[in-house]
């Protein structure tokens, strides 16, 4: 499958752009992208499953929140992740809410080629662009 994502220059962090159909798959590209800066996806297998739930007061705290607690996963759980779902992005009351799921498995430096560590998702140039037929992305991660 064709990535939906590219790499941009920016100083000393590194700038995504990011892209769907929906908003959703538009998310699951995002934390795909995230997690390729950290390692090389394709050698993370998808073995074991976390749910996720996180909110925001909107769509751009949303996607802070998404990747910053895959970003705390990876330390928690001791694990990488090649595979993200949205199964939902929702409204409720005064805040949105993303439920979804992470697929990984244990952090192995034998077997996992390791790239760089990520500190955190900045809200610099943070942009959430919605068309009919596509959402894009731009995102900045603090490396």
């Amino acid at each position: 499958m064709e990535k939906q994502y590219r790499y941009h220059d920016h100083t000393a962090d590194i700038t995504i752009e990011c892209w769907g159909i929906t908003l959703e798959e538009a998310f699951e590209n995002a934390a795909l992208a995230s997690m390729d800066v950290i390692v090389d996806i394709n050698t993370v297998k998808a073995k074991r499953s976390i749910d996720v739930e996180v909110t925001g007061i909107d769509l751009k705290e949303l996607l802070v929140e998404w990747i910053g607690q895959i970003l705390a996963l990876i330390d928690i759980e001791i694990m990488f992740f090649s595979r993200f779902e949205i199964i939902n992005i929702s409204k409720r009351d005064d805040e949105f809410v993303l439920k979804g799921r992470v697929y990984g498995e244990t952090i192995d430096p034998e077997h996992h080629d390791i790239h760089t560590e990520v500190k955190a998702m900045t809200y610099a140039d943070l942009r959430i662009e919605r068309e009919p037929d596509k959402t894009t992305i731009w995102f900045t991660l603090d490396l």
